[in-house]
């Protein structure tokens, strides 16, 4: 074959390579090929983090005061709005089975917004440390959609015995721990009249094994914004000092007092106050327990921690109400 043969095949060989480059593109140009609604995928790295926190009215700074141990003390206030006494708690703890994001119906406009409202972001269960603000096992990162989010929901369960701490695969509580067969541990000491009587830190611990979904919405749609471009950090907040406000006429219609609880003594007649859901407590005790329940469910706050200083502030509020009946 000549000179103008070779050249003839080299003429072919490249226009043959062309057209398979050009066809290569084509079919990659198909395959990417997307609507003009870019948020109908669900974005591919995790763009939410979520810190659980205790905090109360007056501060957000936790001490050590109780021989190295963090310690709390909140505000315990009457049903005419007197503080009554003081709570220094060394342990509080929650268990959360589930939480859920939510946004406004009116954003809700394509199929991967309403896949994403079906699934739970962060499922447990969870032990949350409202002292030290600790989630075990950790709360991982997640990918939600960028849009506003107005709604969270979350539901507590009592731990049971048989769950697992993704973390490293142990046992999430035994028996030896103080949130094992509870979704809500409290235990401290109490300062404060009680029946017109003075007490003086005496032991003080608050039970609850109640399963319950408690829905904190924003009023409107204001919400908080997630970005797709950078990471977003979420914090819910439980105000422990609403959780004893007994001067709140919404959760405390019947106008229950704290200062009007069963004081129990031991063996060697020392008092001590146990609020649990059990056939011995009193009535009074049964009703201060039932007004604590709903101050909590009312005493949630969230929003985004646009300031990244690891707290809820003001602006930061999203000012939320629950949607519990309340």
């Amino acid at each position: 074959m000549g000179r103008e043969g070779n050249l003839k095949n080299y003429i072919m060989k490249n226009l043959l390579n062309l057209l398979l480059g050009v066809t290569f593109l084509l079919g990659m140009a198909s395959c990417n090929k997307t609507d003009s609604n870019a948020t109908d995928t669900l974005p591919q790295g995790e763009n939410t983090v979520l810190s659980i926190q205790g905090v109360t009215s007056t501060t957000q700074v936790k001490s050590a005061s109780i021989a190295s141990i963090p310690t709390i003390s909140l505000s315990i206030t009457g049903k005419d709005g007197s503080t009554i006494g003081t709570a220094t708690l060394t342990q509080a703890k929650i268990a959360v089975k589930e939480i859920q994001f939510s946004m406004p119906d009116s954003e809700i406009d394509n199929e991967a917004k309403k896949e994403q409202e079906d699934e739970v972001e962060f499922k447990g269960p969870f032990i949350v440390d409202l002292i030290t603000d600790s989630v075990t096992p950790e709360l991982k990162p997640v990918a939600l959609i960028p849009g506003t989010y107005t709604g969270i929901k979350l539901k507590l369960d009592k731990i049971e015995g048989n769950e697992t701490n993704e973390d490293d695969g142990s046992a999430l509580a035994t028996e030896k721990d103080s949130i094992y067969q509870h979704s809500i541990y409290l235990e401290g000491t109490y300062t404060g009249t009680i029946q017109q009587v003075q007490y003086q830190n005496i032991p003080f611990t608050v039970k609850y094994d109640m399963d319950k979904e408690i829905n904190f919405n924003t009023a409107g749609t204001k919400g908080f914004k997630v970005a797709l471009d950078s990471m977003n950090n979420v914090i819910v907040a439980f105000n422990l000092d609403d959780w004893f406000n007994f001067s709140n006429r919404e959760t405390n219609p019947d106008q229950v007092d704290f200062s009007d609880l069963t004081v129990q003594t031991d063996a060697n007649g020392d008092p001590f106050i146990v609020i649990e859901k059990t056939e011995e407590q009193s009535d009074v005790n049964a009703a201060v327990q039932e007004v604590i329940e709903h101050n909590l469910e009312m005493s949630t706050r969230y929003g985004k921690d646009e300031d990244h200083d690891g707290q809820l502030g003001n602006k930061e509020d999203d000012e939320t109400s629950n949607d519990n009946g309340e």
